[in-house]
């Protein structure tokens, strides 16, 4: 079949629109398949870029201040009782009973004084006859004292206790009305020196016990040997050689433990003035 030119021109293309529809359709989908790779790379680029980029500084934080270094702690040797003053009542170790007054002129050293006294008065017959004369007598003590205290414990302990010794000087001095004979000692007198070792048991930061354990010398002057008009000296004294199975008078005498057990003081003391040491700790506690 002869076909016309014009019908050969359609024939013409429409086979070669039949050949390259294939080729385009396959060209199309590979393109299709390539786009998601081209983004993924894309992307994979964005993201490489974004990692090569060099990270903002963070801005520095402005140091703190610095604080105040704590003060080393000071070794604790002991409470303060420099300046402290003590009062109360004490037994001495030879038998003075009176009011104790202490002062710690320095940390581990105190000086101290007691006085006691007593007096007895009573009716008797004068020189008239009649019953109406008094007589007094009575006996002073009193005395200094020296103690160092090389262990003491620190107060912020409920109970606490130091040790120490030291030395006390005792006088007894008894005095009467009516002495007929000025040229005899006759009214008691006994000068008595002790070396007492003691422990002081402190109760908070004011109060004291303090037993005493130690030597007591004890001189009660006089003669016992009359002289030419046949007078001699009866000074009793405290009266320790009768309590010792000898009659009273003159002599000297030791004792470290009266009938083989321990000679013994006492004393209770308060003392003024807490602890400055232990009050600053108390308010660093606190805070």
């Amino acid at each position: 079949m002869k076909l016309s030119p014009l019908q050969r021109l359609l024939a013409s293309t429409a086979a070669i629109a039949v050949l390259t529809l294939p080729a385009t359709a396959m060209a199309s989908g590979e393109d299709e398949l390539d786009a998601p790779s081209k983004g993924k790379k894309n992307k994979d680029k964005d993201k490489d870029d974004d990692q090569d980029e060099p990270e903002p500084e963070p801005e520095p934080e402005p140091e703190p201040e610095p604080e105040d270094a704590p003060e080393p702690a000071a070794a604790d040797d002991g409470p303060s009782m420099k300046g402290r003053i003590g009062l109360g009542g004490t037994r001495s170790l030879s038998g003075v009973n009176g009011i104790s007054l202490r002062y710690f002129a320095a940390p581990k050293l105190s000086i101290g004084a007691l006085i006691g006294f007593a007096t007895f008065t009573h009716r008797e017959t004068g020189d008239t006859g009649e019953f109406d004369a008094r007589n007094t007598v009575g006996l002073l003590g009193a005395g200094l004292q020296l103690f160092y205290w090389p262990v003491m414990m620190s107060r912020e302990k409920y109970i606490s206790a130091d040790f120490g010794f030291g030395a006390r000087g005792v006088v007894y001095v008894g005095f009467m009305e009516g002495d007929d004979n000025p040229d005899t000692l006759d009214g008691p007198l006994e000068i008595d020196i002790e070396i007492p070792i003691t422990t002081s048991v402190f109760i908070g930061d004011s109060v004291a016990l303090t037993p005493e354990f130690g030597l007591v010398a004890r001189i009660i002057p006089g003669s016992r040997e009359p002289d030419e008009q046949g007078n001699a000296d009866t000074n009793p004294g405290s009266g320790a050689g009768g309590r010792l199975g000898a009659e009273d008078g003159p002599g000297l005498g030791f004792e470290l433990g009266e009938h083989a057990g321990v000679f013994f003081g006492l004393s209770i003391t308060y003392f003024f003035g807490a602890d400055g040491k232990n009050k600053k700790k108390k308010k660093k506690k606190g805070k």
